[in-house]
């Protein structure tokens, strides 16, 4: 943009100077290819090619005097770049016409080719100066949108971190309650059966018959609180990233996209399940990737295993424990479908109402 609008200023200024030294019929025809050659170099923006066209317009020059006045417009583009020399080839024209071109109008042209060189500089270092702060723009927000990232990522993490210590603690609490209070009262309840047989006071006997059955009714309650902090400790999504995270054998990636709540038994079924699919790749494939997907649709949940690695055993081949993933998911009443023509792949399928 600044070279153009210092391109504009010269035309104007070598127009106005045409038109007052020579006629309108004769200044009509520079002016008019002038402006196309300054459209046209402004277009392709290419040194060689202003180069040419100063070269050819030199040699115009030299046959027809009228357009030695626009000899500045033309040579703008080569100013600081490697053919500025060839700029010096504008003297010849300068001499060649000097019977047609005044000593005055010589001055103002070599005053407006200073002139042109100071603005040429001025828009050099303006384009570096924009360039310059476009860079650093870019790198500023380039690195805004790492940090960014950073701070996601650990958010996340941290967020991981939390909720594996509340599970953790969760894990414990169910165990301190299991093995401490849940022997102390199964203790009580036998030592209140063991009085019940001894004792021969019907009353006594039917007194600690209530006791012995609240016992039992607070041990139930204490057996169904530690199953369901049992069950709520188990993170399914977080258990299968920390295998996919200790995968070493090859790019392994997990797509978790369900928001079903699993009961106990089937958490623990797919984790063996991947479990058994992870170190069967180790030991029977070549894979490069593998792919873990849990997908959640409105009547079942589908559990993919995929990976572009060929295997070098049958499918049956009880080595591969393909078998105690069939059990597994025989268990959990689900549907397991295998493929080895693409890579090798488990598709297994479940009910929502056999698994949550």
């Amino acid at each position: 943009m600044t070279n153009l609008l210092n391109k504009l200023v010269l035309l104007v200024i070598l127009i106005i100077l045409t038109i007052y030294n020579l006629t309108i019929q004769i200044s009509i025809l520079p002016i008019i290819i002038i402006i196309a050659i300054c459209c046209f170099l402004e277009y392709f923006e290419n040194e060689n090619l202003s180069f040419y066209v100063f070269i050819v317009y030199f040699l115009i020059c030299l046959v027809y005097p009228q357009f030695t006045y626009f000899l500045p417009a033309v040579f703008y583009d080569l100013l600081f770049t490697k053919n500025q020399k060839f700029i010096l080839l504008c003297v010849i024209p300068l001499i060649a016409n000097i019977n047609y071109i005044s000593a005055n109008n010589m001055i103002v042209l070599i005053v407006v080719s200073f002139i042109e060189i100071l603005l040429k500089h001025k828009a050099i270092q303006l384009n570096l100066t924009q360039s310059s702060y476009i860079n650093q723009r870019d790198n500023l927000t380039e690195k805004s949108i790492v940090l960014e990232n950073k701070i996601r990522e650990l958010t996340e993490k941290q967020d991981d971190e939390i909720n594996i210590a509340t599970l953790n603690e969760r894990n414990r609490i169910a165990r301190e309650i299991h093995d401490n209070v849940g022997h102390l009262l199964s203790s009580s309840i036998l030592q209140i059966g063991a009085i019940i047989a001894t004792t021969k006071d019907e009353n006594t006997k039917h007194n600690l018959g209530l006791v012995k059955n609240t016992l039992n009714d607070g041990m139930d309650s204490i057996r169904n609180s530690v199953h369901d902090l049992r069950d709520n400790s188990i993170d399914l999504y977080m258990q299968l990233k920390n295998l996919i995270d200790n995968f070493t054998f090859c790019k392994a990636v997990l797509n978790y996209e369900t928001n079903t709540n699993f009961n106990i038994k089937t958490k623990y079924a797919i984790i063996s399940i991947v479990k058994e699919a992870l170190s069967n790749i180790i030991k029977h494939s070549n894979a490069t990737e593998v792919i873990i997907s849990v997908y959640e649709h409105p009547k079942i949940v589908q559990l993919i295993i995929l990976d572009n690695g060929k295997c070098n055993k049958e499918i049956g081949s009880t080595g591969m424990g393909i078998e105690g993933i069939r059990q597994r998911v025989n268990n959990l009443k689900g549907i397991l479908n295998i493929d080895n023509s693409k890579g090798f792949r488990i598709f297994i399928s479940f009910n929502k109402e056999e698994i949550a």
